[in-house]
């Protein structure tokens, strides 16, 4: 009797779980709405606008670079940025005139540029999230280098350190190379959070075991790298590897705090796994 209704708590457990992911799913799919993602830069008035702007100002590059301001010059502002901002404005006004709501451009919001600086607010966090790992480094002469994670968290500055300049560089002027070293950058953090977490559980001793995780770590790395620069530069499939990740350094923090039947940590842990990363800065873009 004792494993018979062993058993039927059991299955009712696993009913009871099944509902519950059944009826979450449904409701998220409820909130889903049908949208059109980027259609300003896609608009009549916006090619219209650009064309008429590139054969109006840019055929002598000269003439447009003794009246373009040095800050401009300095972040690389060309005839055809020039044109794309000033027409992106310009679409807006006429969305706004016809009742319609703002368009992103490129698959961004309309931002004022500050002195060339495309998304100034983007640019202040992504300073300020770099400052506060540079203060990881401030700890060298607090912490011996005897302890365990010494050198493990001062590479897990550095790399989040280096996120977070190109996240700075990328929300000051778009390009193609800063694009890429930006999401490159960013998925770097995603798996040296895993890293970390990995040593923190498993520990570093004996050397092979931290070895191996890196070398995992690496190889996903490398190979991630590789898809997106040499094969297709796919934004669903970088959200969606990213999006597969980021719960993994939780499973370890969760596991970490059973093992020391204390959960007091767990939700300041999590919290900071999910905003330390450069990716969550481009949610909003």
């Amino acid at each position: 009797m004792g494993i018979q209704r062993l058993t039927h708590k059991i299955c009712s457990s696993i009913s009871y779980i099944s509902a519950s992911q059944l009826l979450l799913c449904f409701l998220i799919l409820l909130c889903v709405k049908v949208t059109v993602g980027s259609y300003g830069d896609r608009s009549y008035i916006f090619m219209k606008c650009v064309s008429n702007c590139g054969n109006k100002n840019c055929t002598s590059q000269s003439k447009f670079l003794s009246a373009q301001p040095w800050y401009l010059t300095v972040l690389q502002w060309s005839c055809k940025d020039e044109c794309k901002y000033q027409c992106m404005w310009k679409t807006v006004d006429a969305f706004h005139k016809d009742g319609l709501s703002v368009p992103q451009f490129h698959g961004k919001w309309p931002f004022v540029r500050l002195f060339g600086i495309q998304e100034p607010a983007s640019v202040l966090f992504s300073v300020l999230n770099g400052i506060a790992h540079l203060r990881i480094l401030s700890y060298r002469k607090q912490v011996s280098p005897q302890v365990p994670l010494y050198y493990i968290w001062h590479l897990y500055a550095l790399v989040a350190l280096n996120a977070w300049f190109w996240s700075t560089v990328f929300h000051t002027k778009d390009t193609d190379f800063t694009e890429k070293m930006d999401y490159f950058c960013a998925f770097s953090v995603v798996l040296s959070n895993c890293f970390a977490v990995l040593c923190r559980l498993y520990g570093t001793s004996p050397v092979r075991r931290p070895v191996i995780f890196a070398a995992l770590v690496i190889a996903l790395y490398t190979y991630h790298i590789y898809y997106l620069a040499f094969v297709h530069f796919d934004y669903g499939y970088n959200m969606q590897v990213n999006i597969f990740l980021r719960p993994v350094p939780f499973g370890f923090i969760d596991k970490t705090c059973k093992r020391k039947q204390d959960t007091i940590y767990m939700l300041p842990s999590m919290i900071k796994v999910y905003f330390d990363n450069p990716e969550n800065a481009n949610l909003s873009t």
